[in-house]
């Protein structure tokens, strides 16, 4: 699941992904990607979730997904400095290494979901 209010950007990672081999479902609207993680929990085993939404936060997003799946895996992308220190207070699940920063490169898009998601051909 990729989840940023910008359509730009979940098309091209869409694209990314789906050239390695992995499904990918992309939301522009948080609380409609927040509705189908509920309504098909077996199907997410990964998201990746912009930080800053005008409709509700990455935050708040990933916090929600994690009461409802607390093994869901969570990278975080943002164009924005983040404190690794107060993303932990809010999110104690995402370590340092589950930010990707924009602008992003196919490579580290495609790293940081092998980290926790296998290609289908492997």
């Amino acid at each position: 699941m990729v989840v940023d209010d910008e359509y730009d950007i979940v098309h091209v990672v869409r694209r990314y992904l789906e050239k390695w081999g992995f499904g990918v479902d992309t939301f522009t609207n948080p609380a409609f990607a927040l509705q189908s993680f509920k309504d098909n929990l077996d199907r997410y085993s990964l998201a990746l979730v912009d930080i800053r939404m005008p409709e509700m936060s990455g935050i708040a997003l990933a916090s929600m997904m994690l009461k409802v799946k607390p093994d869901m895996k969570i990278v975080i992308m943002t164009a924005y400095e983040i404190d690794p220190d107060n993303l932990a207070i809010d999110l104690p699940a995402i370590k340092h290494k589950d930010i990707l920063r924009k602008p992003f490169t196919l490579i580290q898009v495609c790293s940081a979901v092998q980290k926790y998601v296998k290609r289908p051909h492997e």
